[in-house]
């Protein structure tokens, strides 16, 4: 059986690092919904296209060592990474912008997988505004600070034009949200304390392109 550590003393991953993490969190689920035990930085590093000693590398620094010939405890680990990323405790999130994007997002399985629980969706068309959206109705924008003091929230998803995007950001801010993961182009700016995610589409898109093109 792997050996694992106390969290204690864990330095702050490197974002590469967590990326590497989240690979490995998606293989160990799937050996586990197989009802395999054990696994091999072997095993991990062939799933994800990294070298085994990589794996070996990143798991240590975890506090998880595994064993010759064995390799490791799959729940166990898997355990280990889900508390470093602090999946298995929901956090509430509000979701500001009901356009198509946002309807993707909302109907999407992401929210409980990353740890969060989507509690209200806001939007500033009157038209969206009131319409049912699952299980949840659309908000107006001007409801934000309110609901998010009362429900707690602590993330705000920002799915908004990119002119409206530093103006929606300032009023999560401003209404105690500690993180913000943020689908507007463009690059807003925050407090310090506050943690902010940027995921873009066309970004993403334009590095593929690029990636294409330069292949070979």
């Amino acid at each position: 059986m792997a050996g694992f550590c106390g969290m204690n003393g864990l330095k702050r991953l490197s974002r590469a690092s967590v990326l590497r993490l989240e690979l490995y969190l998606e293989v160990l689920e799937h050996f586990g919904k197989e009802g395999r035990a054990h696994i091999t930085s072997a095993d991990i590093g062939e799933a994800v296209g990294i070298t085994d000693v990589k794996v070996r590398q990143d798991l240590l620094h975890l506090g998880a060592a595994g064993r010759p010939k064995v390799g490791y405890d799959v729940p166990r680990l898997t355990g280990l990474i889900r508390e470093v990323f602090g999946v298995d405790s929901l956090k509430p999130a509000c979701l500001v912008g009901y356009g198509n994007l946002g309807r993707a997002l909302v109907g999407s399985n992401i929210w409980t997988k990353g740890g969060f629980k989507l509690a209200a969706i806001f939007d500033g068309d009157p038209e969206i505004v009131g319409t049912e959206a699952g299980e949840m109705r659309v908000r107006s924008i001007t409801e934000l600070f309110g609901v998010v003091k009362s429900e707690g929230i602590q993330a705000g998803v920002v799915v908004v034009p990119a002119a409206a995007a530093q103006e929606v950001a300032d009023l999560l801010v401003a209404a105690g949200v500690q993180a913000i993961w943020n689908f507007a182009p463009v690059k807003i700016m925050t407090p310090e304390t506050v943690v902010v995610e940027n995921q873009s589409l066309a970004w993403g898109l334009i590095t593929l392109s690029y990636r294409l093109k330069s292949r070979g």
